[in-house]
């Protein structure tokens, strides 16, 4: 962006600059230390796990709705300002300019050339403007907190080359591809500060958890698998059951899960369903006739836990109560299917 295109208001001043650089600065630092210790002493207060736990008050799903509300909002007042502020702020260029500068700023600069300062002024502005971006989507969206470097480093180049191509139709400021560069290190230093500060505020054994992960790290290069564990997903549950009737009434007709396949071999009479349950599948071999079958489960994640407990309630189907996942130390609730199978939730 230009800031001569920027605002007219400014006109290109000095000190209106450095007040619009330590404004756009304060607002990433305030955003990345002050919204997660906010956001925490009032989810204590009001009973609300913010880890996802079991919470204290009766009313704590009411609070946690309005907390998702109220950092929804957040964001799209962001995205807002966000879009103000490279768009609508600026006047139509008549004189549209397409730049590749790239990195060539500071290959240049490293090489010798004398450069207006502006230019860098301009890089840091575009810098600093998608911190929060790279902070909020973490912070407020589970899809990009379960790959927190990656997928909004990805989004925020995205909404940034969006932002470039509608300045090109709209010719205001300038398409530059060094405003991409900036953008995306800006969305990926938003998203180590939330690393580094808000995810240590709202989880109090990150400490414990970094321990764990540095102690298997250093134990486990050795291991067989070691190169491809992180590429391995649980695609399949496998359980014993007695009569199909029971599974087709029960899974189908009562859950609803999708059944991918039915198979009846002809040299016996146990049949085989398969069950598809998003992403993973669940396997039951059904004997059809009567077994010892030893005790067996089945834990499904879901975002909402008292959504989908009203709508199980609501089909007659009993539902536990809420108890704490040791694992996780998330909220999970369970129901018994054919065969005493119990069939546990826990909440994303």
């Amino acid at each position: 962006m230009e800031l001569n295109s920027f605002y007219n208001l400014y006109e290109n001043n000095w000190i209106s600059n450095l007040i619009l650089v330590l404004s756009v600065t304060a607002i990433a630092v305030l955003l990345s230390c002050i919204l997660p210790y906010v956001d925490t002493k009032l989810c204590k207060h009001f009973g609300l796990n913010i880890q996802g736990g079991l919470n204290e008050h009766e009313n704590a799903p009411m609070y946690g709705l309005v907390r998702k509300l109220i950092l929804y909002l957040v964001f799209l007042i962001y995205i807002c300002v966000l879009f103000y502020l490279v768009l609508f702020a600026r006047n139509v260029n008549t004189d549209y300019l397409i730049r590749n500068s790239g990195i060539r700023l500071f290959i240049m600069t490293w090489q010798g050339f004398d450069l207006p300062a502006m230019e860098f002024f301009e890089f840091y502005l575009n810098l600093m403007l998608f911190i929060p971006m790279g902070y909020l989507l973490p912070y407020t969206f589970n899809l990009f907190r379960a790959h927190t470097l990656r997928r909004p480093l990805i989004a925020s180049f995205l909404i940034s080359v969006l932002i470039e191509n509608l300045q090109l139709m709209m010719k205001r400021g300038t398409y530059d591809t060094s405003d991409i560069i900036a953008n995306s290190l800006g969305a990926l230093v938003g998203s180590y500060l939330y690393l580094q500060i808000a995810y240590m505020i709202t989880n109090p054994s990150w400490r414990t958890d970094s321990k764990n992960y540095k102690t298997w790290k250093r134990l486990a290069k050795k291991g067989i698998l070691y190169p491809f564990v992180r590429r391995f997903r649980i695609s399949r549950v496998n359980i014993l059951a007695k009569h199909e009737e029971d599974i087709w009434n029960f899974y189908t007709k009562q859950l609803g899960l999708q059944p991918k396949r039915f198979i009846v071999p002809t040299d016996s009479h146990d049949s085989y369903f398969l069950f598809s349950t998003g992403k993973t599948q669940i396997a039951i071999h059904c004997l059809n006739e009567e077994a010892q079958i030893p005790p067996q489960s089945i834990t499904l994640s879901f975002e909402n836990l008292d959504i989908l407990k009203s709508h199980l309630q609501k089909n007659n189907i009993p539902v536990s109560d809420y108890k704490l996942d040791i694992y996780s130390k998330r909220k999970m609730m369970s129901i018994i299917g054919p065969d005493n199978v119990k069939i546990y939730f826990l909440e994303q």
